[in-house]
């Protein structure tokens, strides 16, 4: 796990936000080479490009802050930072802020204030927008970069379906960048499991955390016997959904030049990565999520059911166009 690829404190690069931006790079080169072939401008290609950067990264924060479950985490931080203290590992009261500070070095998600013997965090109202610190909801980004695309090709008056099938394969490329990057920072990890494929992130990372708050003895029983601090085995479910968007994206770079109708690229997206992400969520060991299914799944139902209409409108009027 290399949550920082290079440097440290306010110069560090973490790895997640590093492999979204080098999956965005990789698919503008990619997209403004397809966008010569089919016919759209190449410099309004990679205008659209950064506005969907932009786009991108305003949603899937805006998601997360909004339905990953911490919207009043970061209200509290803001207006009433008092509503977070906790008390030390132990349950004692402390007595400095060395005392907080160590116990953060050590893990803990606690605050690095102590004040009437709890710790507390700095009051800051600016985290919400620190997208580049971690916390950042696919599906919200794909959402409004949707909306920024479709608002872009009626100004420019271009096709949105053959937009949208243009740029198929870019998408889900760029979801196998970012798993990439949730492999490397320890994020969207798995359940407990005993496959032969399962893998065990190192000390401090969010699965060792979670095993230690939620499966204590089980924990403290494997790292007596293994000799180090690990996590309990998971499923490695960022791989799972890397090498699922890979074949994805496989699949529709392939098949990009074939006569079909429009949309059919897209509605391969939808309902491949729709499926793909049903499938994953219930080995993640996620509690963000709303009633009986996950947030992702919920919104990976209409996803999927768009591209069904997609399908089914285009075979009963199959117009076969060269995309």
């Amino acid at each position: 796990m290399y949550p920082v690829l290079i440097g440290e404190g306010i110069w560090a690069l973490p790895s997640y936000f590093t492999m979204v931006m080098i999956g965005f790079f990789v698919g503008a080169l990619l997209m403004r080479r397809e966008a010569v072939r089919v016919g759209f401008s190449p410099v309004k290609t990679i205008d659209l490009c950064f506005a969907l950067v932009i786009a991108s990264i305003a949603g899937a924060r805006l998601a997360h802050v909004l339905f990953d479950g911490f919207l009043m985490d970061y209200v509290h931080l803001c207006f009433d930072p008092d509503a977070l203290a906790k008390s030390l590992p132990s349950g004692h009261a402390c007595v400095t802020s060395d005392q907080c500070l160590a116990a953060q070095n050590a893990g803990y998600n606690i605050g690095a204030i102590c004040r009437d013997g709890a710790c507390l965090p700095e009051r800051d109202c600016l985290r919400p927008f620190m997208f580049w610190a971690g916390g950042l909801t696919y599906y919200g980004g794909f959402l409004l970069a949707v909306g920024t695309a479709w608002i872009l090709s009626r100004r420019w008056k271009w096709p949105f379906l053959k937009l949208s099938d243009t740029a198929a394969p870019m998408i889900a490329l760029g979801l196998a960048f970012g798993r990439l990057g949730c492999f490397l920072a320890g994020c969207c990890f798995g359940k407990v499991t005993d496959v032969p494929w399962a893998i065990r992130f190192p000390q401090y990372s969010d699965a060792w955390k979670h095993h230690r708050e939620a499966f204590a003895d089980a924990l403290l029983a494997q790292n007596q016997a293994l000799g180090e601090y690990l996590s309990l085995p998971v499923h490695p479910t960022q791989l799972y959904e890397l090498f699922g968007s890979l074949a994805l994206f496989a699949f529709l770079w392939l098949t990009r030049k074939k006569p079909h109708f429009e949309g059919r690229q897209l509605a391969i997206l939808l309902i491949g990565y729709g499926v793909l992400r049903f499938v994953i969520e219930f080995w993640r060991d996620d509690d963000r999520g709303g009633v009986l299914l996950s947030t992702s799944q919920w919104i990976s139902v209409p996803l999927i059911l768009i591209g069904g209409v997609l399908i089914w409108r285009g075979l009963r009027k199959p117009k076969a166009v060269s995309a």
